[in-house]
């Protein structure tokens, strides 16, 4: 009986199917409960873009509660741990990049960034306990050995100990100790703290423990002719559309051949920036020349030692990133570590693109002179291995670059002293109803 029943059931069913849809969906037809589907899915997707995008991809409670942790465990110290864990004033807020060794953060105008072990909870590189001084100091001379050789950093040794006594006492305790070694060994930090107080460079706002921060530097780069577009296929000059007037890039090339693209700094040690130069460099607000990208700037004793591990059968084979290389030793295989850093032409074809492009009449015919000079020295210090020759070749190099500052700069210095920063317009005064006297 209970079969006969269920049989009748089915067959019902499946006679009155379509009645019993048209009732569950109100009467429409198929083409407004597709549209009603379609709908439904666009505003589930809409929902689930939202989501991901206000996620916090960074855990910056996760990331917090560990550092905080260690702060008050006397693991780590610095300048910003007080008002980060205690006071509470940083916030930690507008996470920007996740992937990576770093994570960064935005706190009003500062860039914050700490090691991507924090959200992944992997172990922290922590220094050995009881830690004395000597010890310290031991494991800081064989670090500064592997990343400027065998030079003397005694100066350096001596700023590194002033800016790990974060609480100025004259004592350094492990957490100073400790922060300190996990911060020299993030390249981007050491690098803001051995170029410290450069003009180019951003200043350091305050760390505590592996978190550090610097000033937000609001600029462009140049321009990047590498990065090809579908408009590239009609056009051969699309990098050039975005350009600010000729006299602003004057501002920001006479700017350039100041600093150049090899750094002279203070402790014993070249340092060089071996990708493209114009990808590097960039202008603020005010068209003053400044570093977009520095965490590719390596020293001459690193570069060495990455190229030195290449094996090798030609010369082009010893290549490291876009403009800095060195020879092969065709015996051994291995490329050496006596590195050539980037052409000294790159700055000449950053200038030609820049500033020839555009340039007045009277202006362009001598500023080609001198670029094209400048080309032919700087590819013959590149080919020459004669010290001596390579001396006054570098000082025929220099004087053609001073040449080429002094055209430049002829043509800007006479212009009104706030040109770059022009007077921001008043606001229309409040208008107040007369008194009548009524």
């Amino acid at each position: 009986m209970l079969l006969s029943m269920n049989r009748e059931f089915r067959l019902f069913f499946k006679r009155r199917k379509k009645r019993i849809l048209q009732i569950l969906c109100c009467g429409l037809d198929k083409e407004i409960m597709t549209a009603i589907y379609l709908c439904s899915f666009l505003v589930a997707s809409l929902f689930l873009v939202i989501w991901q995008l206000s996620r916090d991809k960074c855990h910056t409670e996760k990331v917090v509660k560990q550092l905080c942790q260690d702060y008050k465990e006397g693991q780590i110290a610095g300048s910003w741990c007080h008002a980060l864990c205690v006071d509470e004033i940083v916030q930690l807020h507008s996470c920007h990049h996740q992937n990576g060794p770093l994570l960064t953060f935005q706190y009003e105008d500062t860039v914050v960034k700490l090691p991507h072990s924090y959200k992944t909870s992997l172990p922290h590189s922590h220094l050995p306990e009881p830690l004395s001084m000597k010890q310290f100091h031991d494991m800081l001379h064989k670090f500064l050995h592997s990343k400027l050789g065998k030079v003397d950093f005694s100066r350096l040794l001596q700023k590194i100990d002033k800016y790990a006594d974060f609480n100025n006492n004259g004592q350094l305790t492990y957490g100073e100790a400790n922060s300190m070694w996990q911060l020299l060994n993030i390249h981007e930090f050491f690098i803001l703290f051995i170029f410290d107080g450069d003009p180019i460079f951003p200043l350091k706002n305050g760390t505590c423990g592996p978190m550090y921060a610097y000033q937000h530097m609001k600029a462009s780069p140049l321009f990047n002719k590498h990065n090809k577009t579908f408009l590239d296929n009609f056009f051969s000059n699309t990098y050039r559309w975005m350009f600010p007037s000729w006299d602003k890039r004057v501002n920001v090339a006479v700017g350039l051949l100041e600093y150049g693209i090899t750094f002279s700094e203070t402790y014993n040690s070249k340092f060089y920036m071996c990708d493209y130069v114009e990808q590097c460099f960039g202008y603020t607000q005010q068209y003053e020349v400044s570093l977009v990208s520095f965490e590719n700037i390596m020293s001459e004793h690193m570069i060495g030692n990455i190229l030195e591990e290449k094996k090798c059968s030609k010369d082009s084979h010893c290549q490291y990133q876009n403009l800095c290389h060195s020879l092969c030793n065709k015996k051994k295989g291995r490329c050496t570590n006596e590195v050539r850093g980037p052409s000294q032409t790159s700055v000449c074809e950053v200038l030609r693109d820049y500033v020839l492009f555009d340039a007045p009449a009277p202006v362009q015919a001598k500023l080609g002179d001198l670029l094209r000079k400048c080309d032919r020295i700087g590819q013959k210090i590149d080919k020459t291995g004669n010290n001596v020759e390579l001396n006054q070749l570098n000082v025929w190099y220099n004087t053609v670059l001073f040449d080429i500052q002094e055209l430049l700069w002829d043509k800007i210095k006479n212009k009104p002293a706030n040109w770059l920063h022009p007077p921001k317009p008043k606001k229309k005064p409040k208008t107040h109803p007369k008194n009548t006297g009524q």
